[in-house]
């Protein structure tokens, strides 16, 4: 697979990091396990929203990336602070699930697409 180097991982030829573009929820948490290898996915639809809103959080609640909205494709960075609300994760609240391992977050990647 072609592509170029971002934090040690090869990424594929559909992502632009330099654009701040992820084709897949995969490529943006391989671009992100390096420095947090335990994250969190927030989803709106394990609530029954009536939006969708996906987010990978750091342990603390920080927002580290977001699904773009449709019809844009793929996620990107967080790159500002006002593009998102940090928020102390609650796990009872049903909408954040825990993503200790890559098999954990693929597992929840397609569990939320």
């Amino acid at each position: 697979m072609a592509g170029f180097h971002s934090k040690g991982w090869i990424m594929c030829d559909l992502c632009r990091a330099d654009e701040n573009y992820f084709h897949t929820a995969e490529c943006v948490y391989d671009q992100l396990v390096s420095e947090y290898p335990v994250m969190w996915l927030r989803d709106s639809t394990r609530i029954g929203a009536c939006y969708t809103l996906r987010e990978l959080l750091s342990p603390e609640g920080m927002v580290l990336a977001i699904q773009n909205s449709l019809p844009i494709k793929g996620w990107r960075l967080r790159m500002l602070y006002n593009e998102a609300i940090d928020e102390e994760i609650n796990p009872q609240h049903g909408d954040c699930i825990e993503l200790p391992s890559r098999a954990d977050a693929l597992q929840a990647f397609v569990g939320s697409a």
